[in-house]
């Protein structure tokens, strides 16, 4: 860690302070004034800043507790207040709490009395405590971006392979794992006659899984499922789904949610059906109906189609240098809104108009 030391002082910078910070594993830059601290302050980035408040303005000056709340002033317009934490050092303690809330207004993140306590709250316990919460400070304002930078999860394809299941191209169960994550994802893909998934109770979904969980088992497991998928959403694409936005659960029991859009996949790769078929998009969110707008890709595909060219994934995935998970996507949703389908009478299939 890189500290700014300004004290002008010697005799406490060299005898006291280069100890504590030499102790501790920290290098240092030494300023006598506020001059020379904004000239370092120009050059160098520091971790922390150990600020004497009665400093001279230049060399050869005055020292003056204003002198250090200018700095400190100035430390913050530069850097930014929280970026670069600073201790107040000061002899001159009634002074200090006198412009205690100007100081705290600026911003200060410690402060130590001169001459430094030898055992107690000494400088080197005061260096550590501000470290640390600055680095909780960090952390918290990290988490807070990012969870700015998230968008809604509105809905997206739940795929099932043989041995996975994926969501929006992400892997959110697999069949080798342990526990009931793979089947209960199976069992409520089930629709009824109207494309629309069933939804089964505690007591009415245990008795599809095998083994036979107890009741408490099953809601844990749907809970860690639950809590497994918004995790990942979250870090890998970057959208807040919330804990019933995937699993839901009402009066009439757990059900996958009607924006949720399954397709099966087999050992090749090839999509050879949906669960509930009804091409729900994000306006399903908002009891809209899904507008028909198609993707630079998808007019391509359809226009090859229209050609009677036989096309297939890889085609797709060849003329736009797009990966697999993509391709089956825009495929996907031509399948879904009844523009093409999959015939499987050559080998390999093939894609054409329906």
């Amino acid at each position: 860690m890189k500290v700014l030391v300004v004290e002008d002082d010697r005799k406490i910078k060299i005898e006291t302070i280069d100890d504590c910070l030499e102790s501790l594993g920290h290098v240092s830059d030494w300023a006598t004034n506020q001059q020379e601290a904004n000239g370092l302050l120009v050059a160098n980035e520091y971790d922390l800043i150990l600020l004497d408040l009665q400093i001279p303005s230049r060399p050869g000056g005055k020292d003056s507790p204003e002198f250090g709340k200018n700095l400190l002033r100035q430390i913050h317009a530069r850097k930014g207040q929280g970026i670069v934490p600073v201790i107040i050092m000061t002899a001159y303690h009634q002074q200090c709490v006198d412009m205690l809330t100007d100081l705290q207004e600026i911003g200060v993140n410690g402060s130590i009395s001169k001459p430094f306590p030898t055992s107690g709250r000494t400088l080197a316990v005061v260096i550590e405590e501000v470290m640390a919460k600055h680095r909780w400070f960090r952390q918290a304002n990290k988490a807070k971006d990012q969870t700015e930078l998230l968008t809604t999860f509105d809905g997206g394809v739940l795929a099932y392979h043989p041995r996975r299941i994926e969501l929006c191209g992400e892997t959110i169960a697999e069949k080798s794992r342990r526990g009931y994550a793979w089947q209960i994802l199976h069992v409520l893909r089930e629709t009824n006659d109207k494309g629309k998934y069933i939804h089964r109770g505690s007591r009415h979904l245990a008795p599809k899984l095998d083994p036979e969980p107890m009741q408490n088992t099953l809601i844990r497991s749907i809970c860690s499922l639950r809590s497994r998928i918004r995790k990942l959403m979250r870090n890998r694409l970057g959208q807040d789904c919330g804990q019933e936005d995937i699993i839901g659960n009402d009066d009439h029991g757990y059900h996958l949610r009607d924006w949720l859009i399954t397709e099966v996949y087999d050992e090749a790769g090839t999509l050879v059906g949906g669960g509930n078929g009804a091409g729900k998009s994000a306006h399903a969110k908002q009891g809209g109906e899904p507008a028909q707008q198609f993707s630079e890709k998808q007019r391509w595909v359809l226009a090859q189609l229209a050609s009677e060219v036989k096309l297939t994934r890889r085609d797709v995935e060849m003329e736009f240098g797009i990966s697999e998970r993509t391709a089956k996507r825009v495929l996907g949703e031509l399948s879904r809104a009844g523009m093409i389908e999959f015939d499987r009478s050559e080998s390999p299939g093939f894609y054409r108009l329906r």
